[in-house]
């Protein structure tokens, strides 16, 4: 156990040996509108341009993906098209259903696993689930997903190592408001 230890955290320090003190600056994150969806998030300054795109069922789906640092900050929001969901067990699935139709996206190669139960105190009928994946490219990944009755939001940070800042991570992933 002593040497799988000392083995993570040699690796850990010999991958963040190759960034600079810049890649780790921590963002000012800041409430910004999520295109014209309705929906906010906390994000990194400068973070206002998303694609608007339309799913097969003419379901809205805005993205987008903001570089600071040595990390990537992402956002999907996707508003429902005639669909109301009320049960829990419903949001639950079509949540995970989702997750898992971005991890083969994402090319996701590995997953901790979905952690369930997730709550927003700013919007009490919402449900989260949290997981770490690792890409094809060896990327890593923190992703939340959030679901109401008519609305899922995805917020994600991936790079080349764990993200150092537990705080900043936590008020992104959180940082999540429905309309």
């Amino acid at each position: 156990m002593k040497t799988l230890f000392l083995s993570f955290l040699l690796g850990s320090v010999v991958s963040l040996q190759s960034y600079s003190q810049e890649d780790f600056q921590t963002p000012r994150l800041t409430k910004q509108p999520i295109g014209t969806s309705g929906c906010f998030a906390y994000l990194p300054p400068n973070s206002t341009q998303f694609d608007v795109e339309y799913s097969p069922d003419s379901s809205v789906i805005y993205t987008g993906d903001f570089e600071f640092g040595a990390f990537h900050y992402g956002v999907i929001t996707v508003k429902l098209k005639d669909l109301q969901l009320t049960d829990s067990l419903d949001k639950e699935n079509m949540l995970v259903g989702y997750l898992d139709y971005l991890q083969t996206s994402f090319e996701i190669a590995e997953s901790a696993g979905y952690g369930k139960g997730h709550t927003l105190k700013s919007s009490p009928d919402a449900l989260g689930i949290l997981d770490y994946w690792i890409d094809a490219d060896d990327d890593q990944w923190v992703i939340k997903g959030w679901i109401d009755s008519n609305t899922i939001g995805v917020m994600m940070i991936y790079g080349q190592t764990d993200y150092p800042n537990y705080t900043v991570q936590d008020m992104f992933l959180n940082g999540f408001r429905f309309n």
